[in-house]
C-alpha cells in the first residue's frame, strides 16, 4: 500500500472509529428492544460506505454524479437508524411518529436505489448528454414509478393506520414492485455492455454487479415480508454479506484514484476515451484478473463442477430442512453469481475473439 492510500486509510478510520463510539453511546439511549447487535455493526458498516463513497465523489472528475447519488443513497442508510429510538416509551416521538418515519425511510430508500442503478444506465446511454438532462429525465422516470405505487401513503398521511393488521404486507409489496424498475435496468445495462462494451468508468461494472446482488437479496426480503416467511436476523447476515462486498470496491476504486496512475487514467476516459488516434486499453485490476482466471476455469474447462455444486447445496438445504427465508436468500445469492460469472465468461469470450480478428 503505498504512502498516500495509507494515509488515506488512516483518516477515515479514525472518522469511522469516533462514529462508532457515538453510536456505542447511542445504544445506551431508550430505543426499541429487538434491535440485535448485527444491526448496530451494519450502522457502522454503512457509515463506512458513507466515507468511502464520499471521499471517491470528491476526488472523482468523470464519474462524480454516479457517487453522490450513492452517497445519497448510502446517507438514508444511516440516518434512519433514528427511527428505532422513535415511540411513546423512547427517547422521542411517539407510535405515529415512528411509524411515519419507518415508512417513509422505505420509500425514500426504494426510490434512491433505483435512482443509483437509473441513473447509471442513462449515463451509459446519454454519455453525451448534459448531466442535468439524465437527471431531469432519470428523475421524472423514477418519480412517477414511486408516484404510482405509493399514491395512497402520500395522499394521506394517515393511511398506514387504516390498513391495521395489513400494512406490513401493503408497503413490503409496494416496495417489492418499485424494486423491479432497478432489476429490468441492471439487465438492460448488461445487454448493453454486452452489445457495446463501452467503458464509463473503473469499477462501475463491479458496482453495479455488487448492487445487483444487493438488490435480488433485497426483493427477497421484501417478498418474504410479503408472503410472512421473514427472519430478521438472517436478513442482518445477508445484509453484512452485501456491505463487505461493497465496501471492497469502493475501497479498490479509492486507492485507484488516488493513484498516480488512476488520475491519468480517469482524465483520458474525460476525454473521450482517446489519446490522439490511439484508443485507450481497458484497466483490468489484480481482483479482476484472478476473477476472471477462476471463471475461465469453471465455466469453459471444468462446467461439471458447477452441475455438482448447485446439486450439493441443494441436497444440503433439503437435508438440514432450512427455513424458507435462508433457502431463498441463498438461492437469490447463488443465481445472481452464477449469472455475473456467466456473463463476465461470455464477455471476455466476446472481447477475446474481436481482438484476434481486429486486422
Amino acid at each position: 500500500m503505498s504512502k498516500q492510500n495509507s494515509n488515506i486509510l488512516y483518516r477515515l478510520v479514525n472518522v469511522w472509529f469516533a462514529f462508532n463510539a457515538l453510536l456505542l453511546l447511542a445504544s445506551y439511549l431508550p430505543h426499541w428492544s429487538n434491535i440485535p447487535l448485527l444491526t448496530w455493526i451494519n450502522e457502522s458498516f454503512f457509515f463506512g460506505l458513507l466515507l468511502l463513497s464520499v471521499s471517491i465523489f470528491l476526488k472523482e472528475k468523470h464519474n462524480k454524479d454516479i457517487y453522490l447519488n450513492l452517497s445519497l443513497f448510502i446517507f438514508v442508510q444511516v440516518i434512519s437508524i433514528v427511527s428505532i429510538f422513535m415511540g411513546d416509551d423512547f427517547l422521542f416521538g411517539n407510535n405515529y411518529s415512528g411509524y411515519y418515519v419507518v415508512t417513509w425511510y422505505k420509500i425514500i430508500s426504494s426510490f434512491l436505489f433505483n435512482f443509483v442503478i437509473v441513473y447509471i444506465v442513462f449515463k451509459y446511454l446519454f454519455a453525451n448528454q448534459k448531466t442535468w438532462l439524465r437527471y431531469a429525465a432519470c428523475f421524472a422516470l423514477v418519480f412517477a414509478l414511486l408516484v404510482i405505487n405509493f399514491f395512497p401513503y402520500i395522499r394521506n398521511p394517515r393511511f398506514i393506520f387504516t390498513l391495521g393488521n395489513s400494512y406490513f404486507v401493503d408497503i413490503s409489496r409496494r416496495v417489492f414492485l418499485n424494486y423491479n424498475l432497478s432489476l429490468f435496468f441492471i439487465v438492460l445495462y448488461g445487454y448493453l455492455l454486452y452489445k457495446t462494451d463501452k467503458i464509463i468508468g473503473i469499477y462501475i461494472n463491479s458496482l453495479l454487479a455488487i448492487l445487483f446482488i444487493f438488490l435480488m437479496t433485497d426483493m427477497a426480503d421484501w417478498l418474504s415480508q410479503i408472503y410472512q416467511f421473514r427472519i430478521f436476523i438472517i436478513n442482518q447476515y445477508v445484509l453484512t454479506i452485501n456491505l463487505i462486498l461493497l465496501s471492497v470496491i469502493l475501497f479498490k476504486k479509492l486507492f485507484f484514484l488516488s493513484s498516480e496512475y488512476g488520475q491519468f487514467y480517469e482524465n483520458l476516459i474525460s476525454n473521450n476515451i482517446k489519446l490522439g488516434k490511439v484508443k485507450i486499453q481497458r484497466h483490468r485490476g489484480e481482483i479482476n484478473a484472478y476473477l476472471l482466471r477462476f471463471i475461465k476455469f469453471y465455466f469453459y474447462h471444468r462446467r461439471h463442477y458447477l452441475f455438482w455444486l448447485s446439486l450439493v447445496t441443494a441436497i444440503l438445504f433439503a437435508y438440514f430442512q432450512s427455513s424458507k427465508f435462508l433457502t431463498l436468500n441463498m438461492t437469490a445469492i447463488l443465481v445472481c453469481i452464477t449469472t455475473i460469472f456467466a456473463f463476465i465468461n461470455a464477455l471476455y469470450k466476446k472481447r477475446a475473439k474481436r481482438k484476434f480478428t481486429l486486422p
